[in-house]
């Protein structure tokens, strides 16, 4: 069975088996992630070619507004969407021919467009933000609150030029994190000091006429950046050329699902487990760290449950997959990074470990228990009515039949060490049982949690096999 049997998705907006197709609600994430960042709101009070939450050049000001002034640089986009997209629309950007041959890049933004100057390069042309702003366009204010730093930013991407431009081939797209100040870009006076954290790609390149999936690293070491204040908002601003005034009137730049990107970070306690769900929301997966152990679980038909795969530190883990962590107590840093392969889902499993949010949904014909230690006895118990779920948290999940054969806990670590098939002694059986769990026949050799760990190394390897024959032989 693939890897990729591992990702699960939030039962409850979609039926078992099959694949999501709705918008990620961001409302869910403020403060995190950017309102409508992926394009599906275009229920502005004014302006229904503007996506909510994003600024144009139809709220621009400044003592050029009246030329800028333009509802044409954005629409919403229906047709041409990126694979494994889950909405229904995406950002079509476009440039303008303003006076005389002047090209306006299309340029959209969190913050608000000003236009000062018929020099393209001056400037006084720019956008900018500041939360104490209080105005708002298509009922939208002009900045995008953030409450956390992320340490990337990740958007798809579509971009044409009407007529190649040779010395100015590239789209761009850039992010300022700031501690909510008045902040412009271009920044004046070359003045930082608003600045905490900064991204940008002012090489995006036609790619073919393909979409391509950007990840953006986001830079808080600059020796001008802002190192002791808290980010406050956080402008995007993309443009379809990276140089003032350079496109052509046909450039296309398309956009969607931009989602800011966060490092992960559990705590195992002293019992030594914990479980984890991988909450980046779209296409990204996080790094197992040293000294963890991640376990997939299963059960077989008589109700025991047994490792279905292992991902050891230094693998990666998939976007929404949930584990179960074994590893010495103390606070760990999963890092995140791109995934690009297709998500499926499995569930054809009669115990799996699913995401923690997946309990408010209570499928039929299913029951939910959780890892807690209970009269000294680490297990999984039924969540109980009220139990507060955390994101990163999973549970296991398992068929109500099965749950109602003597299931009101199961123990994670076995009662004797090496005892792979539960009969209550070491013996050559669990050596072979071992040892095919080693060559990878998963039938053959499935094995309960850390059973198979004879020398808790957080790993199973050949030095097992030899420590439970030194078991065997009594020499241990």
């Amino acid at each position: 069975m693939k890897k990729n049997y591992l990702i699960i998705v939030l039962l409850s907006l979609f039926s078992l088996g099959t694949k999501a197709q709705v918008a990620i609600d961001f409302s869910k994430y403020e403060g995190l992630q950017i309102t409508n960042s992926d394009f599906e709101d275009w229920s502005g009070e004014d302006f229904k070619n503007v996506p909510v939450g994003w600024h144009s050049f139809e709220s621009v000001g400044g003592t050029m507004a009246s030329t800028a002034h333009s509802t044409k640089h954005t629409s919403v986009e229906k047709e041409d969407l990126h694979n494994g997209t889950i909405g229904k629309a995406c950002l079509k950007l476009v440039p303008r021919n303003v006076l005389f041959g002047i090209i306006a890049n299309g340029t959209i933004t969190t913050g608000r467009m000003n236009a000062g100057s018929p020099v393209a390069t001056d400037p006084l042309n720019h956008a900018w933000m500041d939360i104490t702003n209080t105005e708002t366009s298509n009922g939208s204010p002009f900045y995008a609150k953030l409450s956390k730093k992320p340490i990337a930013l990740s958007v798809w991407v579509k971009f044409t030029q009407g007529t190649a431009q040779r010395e100015h081939p590239y789209a761009t797209v850039s992010a300022a994190i700031t501690n909510g100040k008045r902040y412009q870009e271009p920044t004046a006076n070359n003045d930082s000091s608003m600045i905490i954290g900064y991204a940008k790609n002012n090489t995006i390149s036609t790619n073919g006429g393909q979409w391509q999936h950007l990840y953006l690293p986001f830079n808080y070491d600059s020796n001008n950046y802002n190192k002791t204040d808290a980010p406050q908002a956080i402008m995007v601003t993309f443009s379809t050329n990276a140089d003032p005034g350079q496109g052509s009137e046909g450039d296309v730049l398309l956009i969607d699902d931009l989602e800011l990107i966060y490092s992960q970070s559990v705590t195992i306690p002293e019992c030594g487990y914990a479980t984890f769900t991988n909450v980046a929301m779209n296409n990204h997966n996080v790094i197992i760290p040293e000294g963890i152990t991640a376990y997939a679980i299963g059960a077989k038909t008589t109700g025991e449950l047994i490792v279905k795969d292992v991902f050891k530190a230094g693998q990666a883990l998939p976007s929404q997959a949930a584990v179960l962590l074994a590893g010495n107590p103390g606070e760990y840093e999963f890092k995140t990074t791109l995934y690009e392969k297709e998500v499926t889902i499995d569930t054809e499993g009669d115990a799996c470990m699913v995401k923690g949010i997946e309990y408010n949904a209570q499928v039929d014909g299913y029951k939910y228990y959780r890892l807690l230690t209970k009269n000294n006895i680490l297990g999984f118990y039924p969540v109980g009515n009220g139990d507060k779920i955390k994101p990163q948290e999973a549970l296991l999940r398992v068929k109500s039949e099965m749950a109602e054969n003597d299931y009101p806990h199961v123990l994670v670590k076995p009662a004797l060490k090496g005892d792979l098939n539960g009969d209550g002694n070491v013996t050559i059986t669990d050596v072979t049982l071992l040892v095919n769990r080693l060559l990878k026949n998963k039938e053959k050799g499935e094995f309960f949690i850390n059973d198979g760990d004879v020398n808790e190394d957080n790993a199973i390897t050949i030095s097992d096999v030899v420590k439970m024959v030194s078991i065997i032989l009594g020499s241990e």
